[in-house]
C-alpha cells in the first residue's frame, strides 16, 4: 500500500485507523506518520469533547452540530492534503500533534 493510501485511511477510520497506521504499520514516511497522528488527535479530541458535552447538564444550542461540522472540515482538509501529498499540517491540530506524538513522528 502506498503512503497516500495509508494517510487517507488513517483519516477515514478515525483514531483507530491512526493508531494502526502510526504504531502497527512499519516503514511509513514522516508525512504518513504525521497524518496518522493528526487523525488520532482530531478524532480523539472530537470523541472526548462530545462525551463531555453529552454528560454535562449544561446544553448550548447547536454546539454539537458546530463541533461535528468542524470535525468534518478537519477530516476533509486532512484527506485533501494527503491526496495532494502536501504539507500535512492542519491549523491548530498540528501543534497539539507535535506536542503529543513528537517521538513517534520522528522515528
Amino acid at each position: 500500500m502506498n503512503e497516500k493510501a495509508k494517510s487517507i485511511l488513517a483519516y477515514i477510520f478515525g483514531w483507530i485507523g491512526g493508531l494502526i497506521i502510526l504504531l502497527a504499520v512499519k516503514d511509513n514516511s514522516k508525512a504518513t506518520k504525521f497524518h496518522a497522528a493528526q487523525s488520532i488527535v482530531l478524532s480523539g479530541g472530537y470523541s472526548i469533547i462530545s462525551l463531555i458535552y453529552n454528560w454535562s447538564p449544561l446544553r448550548i444550542p447547536f454546539f454539537s452540530t458546530a463541533l461535528w461540522v468542524i470535525y468534518i472540515i478537519g477530516l476533509i482538509m486532512g484527506i485533501v492534503k494527503a491526496n495532494k501529498e502536501e504539507n500535512p499540517e492542519l491549523p491548530i491540530i498540528s501543534n497539539i500533534t507535535k506536542a503529543i506524538f513528537s517521538k513517534q513522528i520522528e522515528n
